[in-house]
């Protein structure tokens, strides 16, 4: 496909769940005639990989992340919006078009200790998406897969039951399997979250050798920011369930717009006891999923809050266009909403803040 166009998009990409009641519960909503609450876990993201590019998706535990990369994956059905693959949505896959998307899109779970077969060697865990799929080569794409993976040499590992590794190893094995297949899009769902430190860098830094050297597309997800700059290029900001803010790594870890992301970028350990800086004056928990409030999702935790925030913002585009902020402190809100509300776009530069 086109280098301009997007291997992997997400159009106002929706996953809701149904909360589980008692039968009396879901008989007096029946009988009332209300919809029962539902958990919206993913609701109204828009997002583009390019081809041998690298996005990140951060935020707190319960903000939606593992239950995007299922969606994603097809293991979740998504609820409305449009999930894009190589120009094609899937809604219109049939079961060929699912045998491609799952040979082509891989994924590397969080757990390394639950995400192996503990019955199956290497070898084997190995050869098994081969077999699946009716690739030829299969010992020299394993062989390949490991080198990649930087266990070596292969022949030392390949007889190994998954209890016979370390951590480490266990996530390397996992990175093979996802590669063996030569895969076009990989989703990390915070690959590294469960290893120690040391083995954290030297994994990071794989991932981030394989995407330069095979060309490899990658959606990163991770609740850990200083994991998130070893290997992407962008970064988008999640909180409950929507994006609040993306825009390129450094520039986030820079310079944070939304006060979601200044807080958390705040609270990034800093390996130097002798410096003093202020503490995030972020407090509370998220609200519940079940019940969201109106408007901006953040408000109640927000330090900023004004009353135009129980309206939801829009997307506000900055620097240039390579930012977006879900926030209405950066632009005129009363105009913006006022031009919103009547249907036509609101057009002009934000009169309000700058990028300064």
């Amino acid at each position: 496909m086109s280098q301009t166009e997007p291997l992997l998009e997400l159009r106002n990409l929706e996953k809701h769940f149904d909360q589980e009641t008692s039968i009396i519960s879901a008989t007096m909503n029946y009988i009332r005639g209300n919809e029962p609450p539902r958990i919206r876990a993913v609701d109204g993201l828009d997002l583009k990989l390019m081809p041998n590019e690298v996005e990140g998706v951060i935020g707190e535990s319960g903000c939606g992340k593992t239950t995007l990369l299922l969606t994603l994956m097809g293991l979740h059905d998504h609820t409305d919006g449009e999930l894009i693959f190589d120009g094609k949505p899937v809604s219109e896959f049939d079961k060929a078009d699912w045998k491609e998307f799952r040979r082509r899109v891989q994924i590397i779970f969080q757990d390394p200790f639950n995400s192996m077969d503990p019955k199956l060697s290497v070898r084997e865990a190995l050869m098994e998406p081969l077999e699946i799929h009716n690739v030829g080569n299969k010992q020299k794409r394993v062989h390949e897969a490991l080198e990649r993976a930087e266990l070596n040499p292969p022949e030392q590992y390949l007889d190994r039951l998954p209890s016979q590794l370390s951590g480490g190893e266990k996530q390397r094995v996992s990175i093979a399997r996802a590669l063996v297949l030569e895969p076009d899009v990989i989703l990390a769902d915070e690959p590294v979250s469960m290893l120690d430190v040391s083995t954290q860098a030297s994994v990071l830094n794989l991932l981030s050798d394989l995407t330069d050297e095979l060309g490899v597309s990658m959606l990163y997800i991770s609740h850990d920011l200083s994991t998130v700059s070893y290997v992407c290029e962008r970064v988008n900001v999640m909180y409950l369930g929507r994006f609040v803010e993306n825009a390129p790594t450094q520039r986030l870890l820079d310079d944070p717009k939304h006060p979601y992301s200044q807080a958390l970028i705040g609270a990034i350990p800093v390996p130097n006891p002798h410096v003093k800086r202020e503490r995030t004056d972020m407090t509370g928990t998220p609200s519940d999923p079940i019940d969201l409030p109106g408007g901006c999702r953040f408000k109640d935790r927000c330090s900023e809050r004004m009353d135009i925030c129980d309206v939801s913002p829009i997307d506000w585009e900055m620097d240039g266009g390579q930012r977006e902020v879900a926030c209405h402190i950066y632009y005129d809100h009363e105009k913006v909403v006022g031009d919103v509300a009547d249907g036509t776009d609101p057009g002009g530069e934000p009169p309000v803040a700058s990028d300064d």
